[in-house]
């Protein structure tokens, strides 16, 4: 075989190499600068929603037609009674390096069948796996405000197990909905609500507005270009030395 020919034919196949690997890199680059967009609506939106005045959850319940969906990321205010005796714990859940719980509680409105579950914040691990922390809660109506969210959506698991006891791994909707004990005669309101207000109970409440994410893929689409630049440059040059 002529080597010229031989010698021609690997140079296209590394060109070609060469331009498919600054094509990947482009694009993954043009896929980082589009999630940045998404997530940068996505924090306004939150950013808008928790600046705006907060809405009545119990006003809601009296509409005909209610949008739940349109609340998420709301503050709101509600008023009724805990169902201590519904209370999950959130497993896992760190804060200034000591392992600790969420504690998630369902929170029925004043003078009606509905019930949203509250995150009612962060409580430290007792010493024992055994033993779970003792919360106080008040028997009487009382009111609370806090910031609206979607129940997890995806989670990690390397092994999928149905919630069972009273300390969960995750919390999804479907799960609560079926695992929670709340009985058929109870409608679960599609949302959970983060308590900022004080209640005297002892438990941790720093629901932070996260930083803004999209500086985050930024980072990675400088990166991806970066290397699509220097894949384009060791291809120019073994181009030119052949």
């Amino acid at each position: 075989m002529d080597p010229q020919h031989t010698n021609a034919k690997h140079s296209y196949l590394r060109l070609g190499l060469i331009i498919l690997v600054v094509s990947t890199c482009l694009g993954m680059s043009i896929f980082q600068v589009y999630r940045a967009s998404v997530k940068a609506e996505r924090y306004e939106q939150m950013v808008a929603a928790q600046s705006a005045a907060p809405v009545s959850i119990n006003a809601v319940i009296q509409q005909s037609s209610k949008d739940f969906a349109a609340l998420e990321l709301r503050q709101a205010v509600l008023r009724g009674v805990w169902l201590s005796d519904k209370t999950i714990f959130l497993d896992n859940k760190i804060r200034k390096r000591w392992v600790g719980y969420h504690v998630l509680t369902p929170f029925q409105l004043e003078g009606t069948q509905s019930v949203i579950l509250v995150n009612r914040g962060w409580v430290v691990a007792p010493r024992l796996r055994s033993e779970l922390p003792v919360v106080s809660s008040v028997s009487a109506n009382i009111e609370l405000s806090g910031l609206l969210r979607r129940f997890e959506q995806r989670v990690f698991e390397l092994k999928a197990e149905a919630p069972a006891g009273r300390v969960w791994q995750h919390v999804r909707e479907e799960e609560y909905r079926s695992k929670s004990g709340l009985g058929s005669e109870v409608t679960l309101l599609p949302l959970i609500l983060l308590q900022t207000s004080e209640s005297n109970d002892g438990l941790a409440r720093e629901w932070t507005t996260p930083e803004h994410p999209s500086m985050h893929h930024i980072g990675y689409a400088v990166m991806w270009l970066i290397f699509s630049i220097m894949a384009a440059a060791y291809g120019w040059m073994l181009w030119k030395r052949n």
